[in-house]
Parts: C-alpha cells; sequence; structure tokens
C-alpha cells in the first residue's frame, strides 16, 4: 500500500503575507470604484422629470431661444467673442437635445418625438432669426469668429461629446451645479447655426453646409452622450416589445453617430495637413534662407489638387540671393513633396541702407551686452561700463540733430542771434565724460535778467528735443 505524500502547510507568515496582499488589492479597488462612483447623489427620477418640463420649445424657451440667437449674430458681425459666450449663457437650446438622449436612453417614444419636434422647431427659429439680421446688417463681411464656425472636425466633436456627458452628468445630481452654463460654451451649439443664418443670407453656401453641419455635429454627439450616461447610470427603462427591436434600436443609434462623425475625421485629416505643410514650409525657409531670411517680405502657401506651390515675396533686388531650382531640390528633404516655388518680387528698397542701420543696430546691441556683462563683474570691470557709457554718449552727440532743430530754435527763442554747437570733455578727477555744448549769443538789448530766464528755457528744450541727460548751455 503506497503512502499519499502530504502537501506542505502553508505557514503563518505566508498566509499573512498573501492576507496583506489581497488587502492591499482591495483597497485600491475600492479607492478607485469610490471615486468614479457615479450613483452617490443621483437623482433619476428628478432628472427625467427636468428634462421633460424644458425639452419644449415654446412660450419663454422660444422668447430666449430668439433673443440668444440675436445676441451671438451680432457678436459674429462684431467679432466678439465675448458676446458671443454671454449668447451662450442664456440659450435654452441644449434642452430638446438632452431630451432626444433621454428619450432613446430610457426608451420613451414620446419624450424622443417631442423632442426631436422641438428640435426643428428650434433650428427653424435660429435660421429665420440669424437670416433676418445678417440680410439687413449693413456690415455682414466674414468675420474671424464667423471663419472659425466653418471647419468642422473630429475635435469640435470631441468637444461636443465630452461637454454633453458633463452635462448630463451634471443634471442627474440632487444638488445641481454650476456646470451647464460651462457646457453650453463649450459645446457651442448656437454659433454655427447663426453661421448658417449668414450662408444662406449672403449667398455663401460652402459656409452655410459647413457651420450646419457642425452644429448638427454637435447636437448629434451631445444627444449620444447623454444616452449612454443614462444607460450607464440604469435610469429607469420602458420595455421594448421584443429583443429584436432593442438590437434595431441599438445598432442604428451607433450607427448614426458613426456615420456622422465621419467627415468630421476627412475635415481634420485636412486641416492637420494644411498646418503640417506650412510648419515645414517656415522651417524650409528658415533653414534654407538664414542670412537672407532679411530680404524675405513674407510667404504663402496654397494646397491645389495636383501640386502645392509656395509663394515667396521678395524685397526688391533682393531675389538674386535665392536660387528657385536649387530650392526645389531640397523641398522632398523637408517633407514638401509635388511642390513648386514661385520668387514675387516686391517694391524696391535700399538695400544698402538697409544693411547699414542693420550693422548699426548691431553695434549698439554689442555695446549694450557688452555693459550688461561688466555689470554683473567685479568691482575693478567699473571702468569698462564708465568707457562704454562714454562711447554710447559720444555717439548720441555725434548724431545730434543740429541743423534740424535750429529753425526750431530761432522761431522759439527770437532773442538769440548766434547759436554754435560743441563737444567739450569734462572732468571730476575720477571719471571723464563727453558732454555737448550750445554756445548761445544774444541780441543787442536782451537784458541779464532775461538771458538767464530764456537759458533755462533753451536748456530745457534742447534735452527734450534731441533726448539728451547730460547738456549745458553756456552764454558768450
Amino acid at each position: 500500500m503506497s503512502e499519499t505524500p502530504l502537501k506542505p502547510t502553508p505557514t503563518p507568515e505566508k498566509n499573512s503575507l498573501v492576507g496583506s496582499f489581497k488587502h492591499f488589492l482591495s483597497s485600491i479597488w475600492d479607492f478607485f470604484h469610490d471615486l468614479i462612483d457615479l450613483s452617490e447623489g443621483m437623482d433619476r427620477k428628478g432628472t427625467i422629470q427636468n428634462i421633460k418640463e424644458n425639452k419644449r420649445m415654446k412660450g419663454a424657451n422660444a422668447w430666449m431661444l430668439m433673443c440668444s440667437i440675436m445676441i451671438a449674430s451680432l457678436g459674429l458681425d462684431l467679432d466678439s467673442p465675448a458676446v458671443i459666450i454671454g449668447a451662450m449663457l442664456i440659450s435654452p437650446l441644449m434642452s430638446p437635445i438632452l431630451g432626444v438622449g433621454l428619450g432613446i436612453g430610457i426608451n420613451d417614444r414620446e419624450t424622443l418625438y417631442v423632442s426631436l419636434q422641438h428640435f426643428g422647431i428650434s433650428i427653424m427659429i435660429a435660421l429665420v432669426t440669424s437670416t433676418s439680421y445678417f440680410f439687413f446688417t449693413p456690415f455682414g463681411d466674414a468675420t474671424d469668429e464667423i471663419i472659425a464656425r466653418t471647419s468642422p472636425n473630429t475635435l469640435d466633436a470631441a468637444v461636443a461629446f465630452f461637454g454633453g456627458i458633463a452635462g448630463i452628468i451634471s443634471g442627474s445630481r440632487i444638488d445641481k451645479s454650476n456646470a451647464i452654463p460651462g457646457v453650453a460654451i463649450a459645446t457651442a451649439l448656437m454659433p454655427p447655426l447663426c453661421v448658417t443664418g449668414y450662408g444662406i443670407a449672403n449667398a455663401e453656401w460652402e459656409f452655410m453646409f459647413n457651420s450646419f453641419y457642425l452644429f448638427f455635429l454637435n447636437a448629434t454627439l451631445v444627444a449620444f452622450a447623454t444616452f449612454l450616461i443614462v444607460r450607464f447610470l440604469r435610469f429607469p427603462m420602458k420595455q421594448y416589445s421584443s429583443d429584436k427591436e432593442r438590437r434595431q434600436m441599438l445598432l442604428f443609434i451607433y450607427g448614426f453617430s458613426i456615420l456622422v462623425t465621419l467627415p468630421s475625421i476627412y475635415i481634420l485629416n485636412k486641416v492637420w495637413t494644411q498646418f503640417k505643410f506650412k510648419q515645414d514650409t517656415e522651417r524650409f525657409l528658415e533653414e534654407y534662407c538664414q542670412d537672407n531670411f532679411k530680404y524675405v517680405d513674407s510667404w504663402e502657401t496654397a494646397q491645389l489638387d495636383t501640386f502645392n506651390r509656395i509663394g515667396i515675396k521678395i524685397y526688391g533686388s533682393g531675389a538674386q540671393h535665392f536660387d528657385k531650382a536649387e530650392m526645389e531640390k531640397l523641398l522632398p528633404e523637408y517633407g514638401l513633396k509635388n511642390t513648386v516655388i514661385d520668387i514675387i518680387p516686391t517694391s524696391e528698397v535700399d538695400l544698402a541702407k538697409y544693411n547699414k542701420l542693420e550693422n548699426q543696430i548691431v553695434e549698439f546691441r554689442t555695446i549694450a551686452a557688452q555693459m550688461e556683462a561688466a555689470k554683473e563683474s567685479q568691482s575693478q570691470d567699473a571702468k569698462l561700463i564708465v568707457l562704454l557709457q562714454n562711447k554710447l554718449d559720444s555717439i548720441a552727440a555725434d548724431t545730434l540733430p543740429f541743423f534740424n532743430i535750429y529753425n526750431e530754435l530761432h522761431a522759439a527763442f527770437p532773442a538769440i542771434d548766434q547759436v554754435a554747437f560743441a563737444k567739450a570733455r569734462e572732468s571730476d578727477f575720477k571719471t571723464v565724460l563727453d558732454i555737448p555744448i550750445v554756445l548761445l549769443s544774444w541780441q543787442r538789448g536782451t537784458t541779464t535778467s532775461i538771458r538767464r530766464q530764456e537759458q533755462a528755457r533753451v536748456e530745457s528744450f534742447l534735452k527734450t528735443r534731441m533726448q539728451l541727460d547730460t547738456l549745458k548751455v553756456v552764454t558768450y
């Protein structure tokens, strides 16, 4: 008879270690569960009642919507983000959209149909109001705020989706938070509708279609986010007639949301391609031109159906520093394939004068840098600061606009007979400074007291006019 081997008995130390590890994992799970738990403070019944009561667009809600659309249209026309934000804060447009998401989420056909009906009424009110405004406005130009609503992409979709989640979570709390106004601003439902009205009023059909798609995309994803949270929070549902009906409804919801989102992915890719093309072009110009970049007035890009184009505007004769053929050969190295370059000379400029001015600026910057370095050194380097300051004062004195102010001085002080300018070197046996001196000769008959008064006025006038800190006026 064979004996069955005995299993080793776990030691108390091993049981204690395993128990501690399980307790540690359990604590982590409890922490994260409490962190993301939405059940605490939730009011399912109150949320359903509140959304159902506010989903109808009539009476006060209709008037509020008209006023908010008019304010948003004014903000777009004035290119004022603050006015547009104010309009979104008072807009009731979010309520029927939340009603659509709720109706689908709890299988309440009546709520869904009424919400869709009043959602359509909201769109009609918004389009009539905004179209009327932009048809009669004396301005009507496409401002930056209007153009910004004509390029819907996936990033806008993401904002609407997470804004919808925040909105329904906030609305499902017993203690209502102030998140709803923020959601109204973030999801930006109203401005695209107003831009649609602008497109209709001005026959800008591309503006109209793109902006309405942005509105419809945002509204769809807000409703979809509401549906997901309502299902996640297990709101009480009305029963489907069969499992087949339930599956068909879910398939329609997910399929429709994906279908609406697909064009935004295409537009986002197009926007990213344009941004990348401009970024690569800028990098190419900075690295290729280097010292010759000063001759570049501006540049622009265009992405056409068959090729890309870079137009570079060059100051006058500076075009001789740019070899078009050589530049086009280097373009593929910067990711700029199938691209041509156009060199466009602009108005002539005096390049010699430009270079001289640039050299003077470099000299002044060099002197200023030396002064700054000297200030940070030890006290024994203080003499260098004084020498550099004297050099700057000397440069300022050399550029004294004597002949430019001669007539002004004669007109302001008719008692002056003659005027002369000189530079003097003054020392207190510690430092030596170059000081501009103005010599004045007065007409006969000018009394001593008048000379003193006028001399003080002349000194103040010249310091202000010539922007000098140190100046001496001497009467001879």
